[in-house]
């Protein structure tokens, strides 16, 4: 893998882990369309997700440092666990599914379309449910559709989540933020189990480092960029607009796959 790969998956990573378009499919895509690509393994995925934890911190500083202030922090952390255990219900037991459904382009396509439908279902959506007013079954609501996406590679985690947030009647701001803050479990949570599980391979792993950090450095810029967008698109109701991207993307990736491109 060449340093400018490298550069370049780390932007698409930064930009569809937040925007509401599926960061496993978009990297699927990518890599199948790259001449001369192979896999870089799970050294790299890694750090990706911890250029990606990075930009959560980094846009959620100033939230958290709020959450501390107003007494709630004990409450939002407990409701983070409570999600990650409702995802755990579906994404423990479907994991070897979702290894496996990531080479399959007819879902990935079925998960591009699913988000468009998710997120033109509550495109008018509007609640007033603030962070220290959230109920636990938000939380424990949300949680589950996270776990859902496991079942589609095409799924965007972000999506799901912040659509389940304003079925939930959350502020739309506070919908954003939560989804956002319920990714760093998420996301240091698969790296966990991911490498634990291949941890022989992380340990001798020495020709990657160059590629790691700037895949993880283009990540975590794009990233914080990809939460800003996000967060205004959000609050001004229009995240929909991403509909209109996933439908046709859904369509040309169940085309590559008939025309035996994919």
């Amino acid at each position: 893998m060449s340093l400018a790969q490298a550069v370049l998956l780390g932007v698409v990573q930064g930009l569809t882990e937040f925007l509401p378009v599926s960061s496993r499919g978009h990297l699927a895509l990518v890599q199948r369309l790259l001449p001369g690509f192979s896999q870089p393994g799970l050294v790299f995925d890694v750090s990706l997700h911890v250029g990606t934890v990075a930009a959560i911190v980094a846009f959620e500083w100033r939230r958290i440092v709020d959450v501390i202030r107003e007494g709630y922090a004990v409450k939002l952390a407990g409701q983070l666990l409570l999600a990650m255990a409702a995802t755990s219900v579906l994404a423990l037991p479907l994991r070897r599914w979702a290894e496996d459904a990531i080479n399959y382009p007819l879902l990935i396509a079925a998960g591009f379309a699913v988000t468009a439908a998710l997120l033109l279902a509550v495109r008018r959506a509007r609640g007033d449910i603030d962070g220290p007013s959230m109920r636990w079954g938000a939380a424990a609501f949300i949680g589950f559709a996270q776990g859902l996406v496991v079942l589609l590679p095409g799924m965007s985690r972000s999506g799901t989540t912040i659509v389940a947030g304003l079925g939930a009647k959350l502020e739309r701001r506070w919908a954003a933020d939560f989804s956002f803050l319920l990714s760093i479990p998420a996301i240091l949570g698969a790296a966990l189990v991911e490498g634990w599980t291949h941890r022989a391979e992380l340990a001798a792993a020495h020709g990657v480092v160059v590629p790691m950090l700037a895949g993880a450095l283009a990540a975590a810029l794009v990233g914080f960029a990809a939460l800003v967008l996000v967060r205004r698109l959000v609050q001004e109701g229009r995240l929909y607009l991403f509909a209109w991207y996933l439908l046709p993307l859904a369509v040309v990736t169940a085309g590559l796959h008939l025309m035996g491109v994919w």
